[in-house]
């Protein structure tokens, strides 16, 4: 997850925020191979629909696509499926007819696209009519809840949370910039104490506060290498 094209402030996580598609972390490389098509031709269009547990980057992974392909801000709407009100579709076809006039392909971004429910009839009317001349991305945490109809005309991706093995990883990529070294094996028992139940997956917000907490504790004198590693509490 190093950030290559840019950081910005905040806490150590977040200044590590990629603004890139490269920097993107993803848990397998199938997913980043078949998202990178949609960020590197942006005369691919269609619908596609980011599904995964809360925290895995679907948001942000729709964002860096939009931004990879256009220049131009106002050829992309985002919104929350939760806020969707009654003039949305004209929002939307005012986008789709700036980027049309401006000889670019419009990016859609709705977010939470389950919680429309029964607006989701309106949305698939909308993709009917404007079948392959725009890119819709959207994302859910519940695909059982998007109706049957605009699923069969999206292509689906799942967006996987990361193992604590590979957890390691991304954190390290964070830490080791920092300055901070510690062992992997530390921190994959790290990560494997923060699964609750059955889980096998952290999201990335998961990991991010592990990181933060490593940081804060570790402050102002990074431990070197070998070293033991202070545990999160």
């Amino acid at each position: 997850m190093q950030n290559t094209c840019g950081a910005f402030g905040g806490s150590l996580w977040n200044a590590n925020t990629p603004t890139c598609f490269k920097d993107i972390a993803f848990a397998d490389d199938y997913t980043r191979e078949d998202l990178a098509d949609y960020a590197n031709n942006p005369n691919l269009t269609g619908n596609i629909i980011l599904e995964g547990g809360y925290g895995s980057g679907k948001s942000t992974i729709a964002q860096i696509i939009a931004n990879e392909r256009l220049a131009d801000s106002l050829s992309v709407f985002e919104i929350n499926g939760e806020v969707w009100s009654d003039d949305t579709l004209t929002k939307i076809t005012n986008t789709y007819a700036w980027a049309t006039a401006n000889s670019s392909k419009a990016v859609i971004i709705i977010n939470e696209v389950d919680r429309l429910k029964d607006k989701q009839f309106k949305l698939r009317d909308f993709l009917d009519k404007h079948a392959q001349r725009l890119l819709v991305i959207m994302t859910t945490n519940h695909l059982a809840n998007i109706d049957g109809s605009i699923v069969d005309r999206s292509d689906v991706y799942y967006v996987r949370g990361f193992t604590p093995q590979k957890a390691v990883g991304i954190a390290q990529n964070v830490l080791q910039r920092h300055g901070y070294t510690f062992l992997d094996v530390d921190l994959e028992k790290l990560f494997a104490r923060r699964l609750v139940g059955d889980e096998q997956e952290l999201s990335l917000r998961q990991i991010g506060r592990i990181v933060d907490k490593l940081a804060m504790q570790n402050a102002p004198n990074p431990p070197k290498r070998g070293n033991s590693l202070r545990l999160v509490k």
